[in-house]
């Protein structure tokens, strides 16, 4: 399997005196003081931001169904990085923003179904940040199921963005993937309950649609 998404529209972002370019213009444009200073000393990170999630997405591609959601999820979380601070080149001022900003059951069901379980979104942490920072919304500190966010992903009158969407249901994957290894093997591995074809088809789209509304704020 391999990510259908063009990695070569990144490419600018790889070249440390565009993007020194691009944060001056970003940063001119919300009116922060010596934004050719601050273009300059942000340049790496965001570089390095970059090619971290790519690399991240394409060793996704290249392994096992077992951990792809860790991978992807760590891919998206640095086009996010790299994106807010395109917005805000004092990201992090807090240690709270560097958590993930939402949390999932430590202990599943016996009879467990993907669908039916749940995450919350905390009050701080990455999934605010950059609802704020990008989407110019406050998530309320709510819980959701699997099945409403992908739901959400279907539904052009969605309360949720695409983009928020992806994250929470990649967070619970990559939870999963980590610490309910056994439920998760059998899930990948003998494709014995219901919820394989749904995570399977959802991990191919992500890998594509994830960079792709990502250029939205990286690159225009």
């Amino acid at each position: 399997m391999t990510s259908d998404f063009d990695w070569n529209h990144y490419l600018p972002l790889y070249t440390k005196h565009y993007v020194i370019q691009h944060l001056y213009k970003c940063y001119s444009i919300e009116g922060f003081d010596h934004a050719d200073d601050l273009a300059t000393k942000k340049a790496a990170s965001i570089c390095a931001h970059i090619e971290h999630a790519e690399r991240f997405y394409h060793q996704s591609a290249q392994s096992s169904v077992c951990i792809r959601p860790v991978l992807k999820f760590y891919g998206m979380t640095h086009l996010f990085k790299a994106a807010i601070t395109m917005k805000d080149p004092f990201h992090p001022e807090k240690s709270n923003q560097l958590a993930h900003g939402v949390s999932s059951r430590k202990i599943k069901k016996r009879h467990y179904s993907f669908l039916e379980d749940t995450v919350k979104i905390q009050k701080h942490g990455l999934y605010t940040t950059f609802s704020e920072k990008l989407l110019h919304c406050t998530p309320l500190p709510i819980t959701c199921t699997m099945q409403h966010l992908f739901n959400s992903l279907h539904d052009e009158y969605s309360t949720l963005h695409l983009l928020q969407a992806h994250y929470l249901i990649l967070y619970n994957l990559s939870m999963l993937a980590r610490y309910e290894t056994e439920w998760w093997h059998t899930c990948m591995t003998y494709k014995e309950t219901l919820d394989y074809p749904v995570i399977k088809s959802f991990l191919t789209d992500s890998a594509q649609q994830v960079p792709e509304e990502m250029k939205k704020f990286l690159l225009e």
